[in-house]
């Protein structure tokens, strides 16, 4: 265990505890600096051990519990204002999902797996707050990242690039499991996302797929994803293309396709 995690104090109770430890220490110190010798010297310094054995038991017992809660409630501050500020850097406030910054990093880290990059826009999302104010737009944007979480595999990364538009890694992906995952997507997306605050707005989104090759950086299989949204939204909305495919896939088409 590191000092880090040794000072981790998130409770009042860890507060006591740790307390209480110090102080049996702080107590056992001087106890036994008096008692070693007197297990030499005898019993014909018994008076002079016991006289000085009082305060040396005492002292530490009243000084050392409330310094030690004092230092210690510091700790417990310091590491819960830590964990609130590694959240606001890690989740987006709003959606719950990963920040841009940290989901960009954690793609990163995974790439040497291969996978997919998918990014996910809301369609026509301009007009819902136009129509029905950012707070509706607010919980539709909360709705979108539901469907995400649980449409897609648990170790999807996802995350929120900015305003309406999401970014989705799929460690591992192939180009079939990327077409997989955003024609489920779609499909969730257009059933669950019907009526948002009571509202009847018939959310869906344009998804634009690219699987990372060794020879690419992040970067470029983001922009690949970015220029498949582009063609995603340009066909018609509602629908997915994969970068470097020769069709733009419609979810409610490729269902009917496999249907039959």
């Amino acid at each position: 265990m590191t000092i880090e995690k040794m000072f981790e104090i998130r409770t009042m109770r860890q507060v006591y505890k740790m307390a209480a430890i110090i102080t049996v220490f702080a107590v056992m110190i001087p106890v036994l600096t008096f008692a070693i010798p007197f297990t030499f010297l005898g019993l014909r310094y018994f008076g002079f051990f016991a006289v000085a054995f009082f305060p040396a038991a005492l002292i530490p017992l009243l000084i050392t519990p409330p310094i030690a809660i004092v230092v210690l409630n510091l700790f417990r501050v310091q590491t819960l204002t830590i964990d609130k500020v590694d959240h606001y850097v890690r989740y987006d406030t709003l959606t719950g999902v990963l920040t841009r910054a940290y989901l960009l990093g954690k793609t990163q880290d995974a790439l040497d797996r291969g996978g997919a990059f998918l990014m996910v826009d809301a369609d026509h999302f301009k007009a819902i707050n136009d129509t029905h104010g950012h707070d509706v737009g607010d919980e539709a944007l909360k709705k979108i990242a539901e469907v995400l979480r649980k449409a897609l595999s648990t170790d999807a990364l996802i995350g929120r690039l900015g305003g309406e538009e999401f970014g989705v890694f799929l460690p591992g992906a192939t180009d079939a499991e990327a077409v997989s995952a955003a024609n489920n997507l779609c499909d969730l997306m257009r059933r669950e996302a019907k009526v948002i605050a009571c509202k009847q707005l018939d959310v869906t989104v344009s998804i634009g797929c690219a699987v990372h090759r060794a020879d690419q950086s992040l970067e470029q299989t983001i922009k690949l994803a970015d220029s498949a949204l582009y063609h995603a939204k340009h066909s018609g909305r509602d629908r997915y293309f994969l970068a470097e495919s020769t069709q733009t896939m419609p979810a409610l088409i490729l269902k009917d396709r496999m249907a039959r």
